[in-house]
């Protein structure tokens, strides 16, 4: 069995104006020339034979797109994470949101998401995921330089130059100007 729906305002009147408004939707119904529809229009031209048929501009609904971050899971957290100079104290707090979550029964993944983007973004304006995936990088390669050396530790070659002393430094990116010079 079919009910029947009958919508309220199909065509409204505006009086200030003089005219009579309805959706585009009822205007295309209402040319078919015989129906509800169609009685109700011509009864109000009928009325207000001066006034104007308008189509009601549909609202546009304008909705940001929603910001994905293709990579983000707790290994690629973590791995940010110990880029940081604090790291220490910041995966201490990693730990006890992700386990506040567990203990909760709540979802860890977005938990640990929101508090990790308040975090390291916390202006909102968007984290930088290809950026951070950089740092992360040039992060462990620095730390492979580091290992690889004889002492485990960065070495300092100093010479002199026509401008200034600079240090040679254990890592990929080569000579940089000491900053006392």
């Amino acid at each position: 069995m079919k009910k029947n729906t009958v919508s309220a305002v199909r065509f409204t009147i505006n009086f200030i104006e003089n005219q009579i408004i309805g959706t585009k939707a009822s205007f295309d119904k209402a040319s078919k020339g015989f129906g509800p529809i169609y009685e109700e229009l011509a009864e109000k031209v009928a009325k207000h034979p001066d006034f104007t048929l308008i189509v009601k501009e549909q609202k546009k609904h304008t909705t940001k797109a929603k910001k994905t971050y293709n990579g983000m899971d707790f290994a690629f957290m973590k791995a940010y994470i110990s880029t940081r100079k604090n790291a220490e104290q910041i995966m201490k707090e990693y730990e006890a949101v992700k386990k506040m979550a567990e203990d909760e029964g709540i979802s860890v993944y977005p938990f640990v998401k929101k508090w990790f983007l308040g975090e390291f973004d916390p202006d909102k304006q968007g984290f930088d995921m290809e950026k951070a995936k950089k740092e992360i990088s040039d992060y462990r390669m620095d730390k492979a330089v580091i290992s690889a050396s004889p002492s485990s530790s960065i070495v300092f070659i100093t010479c002199s130059l026509n401008s200034g002393v600079y240090r040679l430094f254990g890592t990929p990116f080569g000579i940089a100007k000491h900053p006392t010079c």
